[in-house]
């Protein structure tokens, strides 16, 4: 038994498998990681490899479950006998690190059909049904031919075929597939039944399915009881998760860090015999050792773990939580959008084999000056003191943070509050690392301290609109901290995320804020994919108390209030007792150019270079800390 976690560290007999510990890895991968190849590239392998060296136990292989490849080159084909290859590759990869190894099947309704008829669709015939079936379990006994242990058969919230059969509102069915509970319980059960029969039973099915429908008259907490039950024998992992996607990826404006996990303690403590495993927003290791601890659930399954610290397994069996880096929940890891997935944590995040190649070896110790101790600062001087450099971080200010320091008074910014601790803990214990806060060093005395290396990470500064009486704004990021000294009617000229997010805690705080932006979108910036929803729920919960005008422009801003253009031209003043300025940032290249002959070697790092955002603040510092 493991001392540190016992329950989360403990191994698990499912079915005839043994897992090494409770914790498995959901369907999740970079979308940078294919380029339209119909097998796995070496980057995907690479990847998978990570989640399992990272401590799952189980590891789903995304972007299979199609039996075809995803549209814009997002997986690769499973049902190509020439993809076999790699995907053997692929599942001796996660075998290496004792792992098991699953394919994903996601079901889908025949081209131009619908589970249901609807506009423009017809509705799946039954006997396609029975032929989907076989189609789809052909593609788990093409798992199995390859070495996979099992697959993961996705039922959750209506995305997909299975999921859209099993709800009551989705399924208007009148045939064998529709109507009853056991009618739209027959084809997942048919699915997984012929999955057992052509994969042996050994074959693990692992199903996910939404604890319940949000909408009256949908999937209860008792359908999926009774839906576990009924599949006793087939289905040996069945993974609760949330009632909409978007909520499965749960974000600092959560209510809870896992809000779902009264729903798999619901049906583990319905007697099941099935693992019941809890999913959404599991990060922090002693959540997922009370959960087992006190019976809620038998696995956890977690992505973002694993994403921000490849190391994240090790370093609980090692005893070391502090060590885990933590995770944002800015969900920019899950971006479909252009195919560029990262993590704002970690710069290694699907590029581990190239960054290797990139990192110069360290020769010799250096003397290293870093100034601005913002998250670009911290990072650098982290990276560069884990080398073995010496390492002295300047920061103008009595405490680190820069651009991040709002996050210690805004409750929804937890995540990033938790980041800018690790980052504090790290510089102050470092024994390579000297932080001297309250020093804005002169250029001429740091380049008579013969560093050999000078970082400059001064950051940006506001962008200041030629407005009249823009005398009378203070940027918004001053509020923070500073609560009491604004007034009760705020003005936020700029209805950006740092706008936004700064009118949503001073409304939180008591304050009337109104925040007027040009645009016909507040936060446009904000990441979309399983982020901006819970942003926006967020900031209409305070619909009362923040008013956010759109399509206007600031004309003016006096003592007592700001005048704006609407989108027709009409004029109109909003009376306000402080006026905060959030209309974006620009490079500070002025406050980095005086420190460019101060070190044998001289470099830029973050929004002093050029104006980016977290992501690329912290890898262009490690970037650099591996380059000295």
């Amino acid at each position: 038994m493991n001392p540190h976690y016992p329950s989360l560290l403990s191994p698990l007999r499912v079915g005839n498998t043994i897992l090494k510990n409770r914790m498995i890895c959901p369907p999740s991968q970079p979308y940078c990681a294919q380029a339209g190849e119909t097998w796995p590239s070496d980057t995907l392998i690479e990847c998978y490899a990570s989640r399992a060296r990272g401590g799952a136990a189980i590891v789903t292989c995304d972007g299979s479950g199609y039996g075809k490849i995803w549209k814009g080159g997002n997986g690769w084909d499973a049902s190509d006998l020439d993809a076999q290859n790699y995907m053997a590759q692929m599942v001796d990869a996660v075998h290496f690190y004792g792992a098991r190894a699953h394919g994903t099947i996601m079901a889908f309704p025949s081209e131009g059909k619908a589970i249901s008829a609807a506009p423009g669709k017809e509705e799946v015939k039954t006997e396609t049904l029975y032929e989907l079936a076989e189609k789809y379990s052909d593609l788990a006994k093409n798992f199995a031919d390859c070495g996979f242990d099992g697959t993961y058969v996705h039922m959750s919230y209506r995305m997909v075929m299975t999921g859209q059969l099993l709800s009551p509102i989705a399924n208007q069915r009148t045939d064998e597939f529709g109507g009853s509970f056991e009618n739209r319980i027959r084809f997942p059960l048919l699915l997984c039944r012929r999955i057992k029969e052509k994969c042996g039973q050994n074959f693990t099915i692992e199903a996910s399915v939404s604890g319940y429908e949000m909408e009256p008259g949908g999937w209860t907490l008792d359908d999926t009881v009774a839906f576990a039950r009924a599949a006793e024998g087939l289905i040996d992992i069945l993974t609760i998760r949330s009632m909409e996607i978007d909520n499965q990826h749960p974000t600092g404006f959560a209510k809870s860090r896992t809000p779902f996990l009264h729903m798999a303690e619901y049906v583990k403590k319905a007697g099941v015999k099935l693992a019941v495993a809890a999913s959404a927003g599991f990060f922090e290791p002693e959540d997922g050792e009370a959960a087992i601890r006190d019976g809620k659930a038998d696995l956890i399954s977690m992505a973002r773990a694993y994403i921000s610290n490849p190391d994240y397994g090790q370093l609980l069996y090692e005893g070391k939580p502090e060590e885990i880096v933590p995770c944002l929940r800015c969900n920019k890891c899950h971006i479909p959008n252009h195919r560029l997935s990262v993590c704002v944590v970690n710069p290694r995040f699907a590029s581990e084999k190239t960054v290797d190649k990139r990192i110069i070896p360290v020769k010799s110790q250096k003397r290293v000056a870093i100034i601005g101790g913002g998250p670009a600062g911290m990072k650098a001087a982290i990276t560069a003191a884990d080398r073995g450099h010496k390492v002295t971080l300047f920061e103008k200010n009595g405490y680190l943070g820069g651009m991040i320091d709002h996050s210690r008074y805004a409750e929804f910014k937890w995540p990033m509050r938790n980041l800018l601790k690790y980052f504090e803990r790290k510089c102050s214990e470092h024994p390579n690392i000297t932080v001297r806060l309250n020093c804005a060093p002169d250029p001429a005395w740091i380049g008579q301290q013969d560093f050999d290396v000078c970082i400059a990470a001064t950051g940006a500064v506001p962008i200041v609109p030629n407005i009249p009486g823009i005398e009378n704004a203070i940027p918004a990021t001053s509020a923070f901290g500073h609560e009491e000294e604004i007034g009760g009617n705020v003005v936020i000229i700029g209805g950006g995320e740092i706008g936004v997010e700064t009118g949503l805690h001073l409304a939180q705080r008591g304050k009337h804020v109104t925040v007027i932006e040009m645009k016909d979108i507040v936060a446009e910036e904000a990441n979309r994919s399983h982020y901006y929803s819970m942003f926006i729920a967020a900031v209409e919960e305070y619909k009362d108390s923040l008013e956010i005008i759109l399509k206007a422009t600031c004309t003016a801003i006096s003592a007592g209030g700001v005048t704006y253009k609407d989108e027709s031209g009409a004029e109109h003043t909003v009376a306000a007792d402080t006026v905060l300025l959030a209309a974006g940032m620009r490079a500070d290249v002025s406050g980095a150019e005086r420190y460019m002959n101060c070190g044998k070697q001289f470099y830029t790092i973050g929004d002093c270079g050029k104006i980016g955002n977290l992501q690329t603040a912290i890898r262009s510092a490690y970037s650099i800390g591996n380059t000295i």
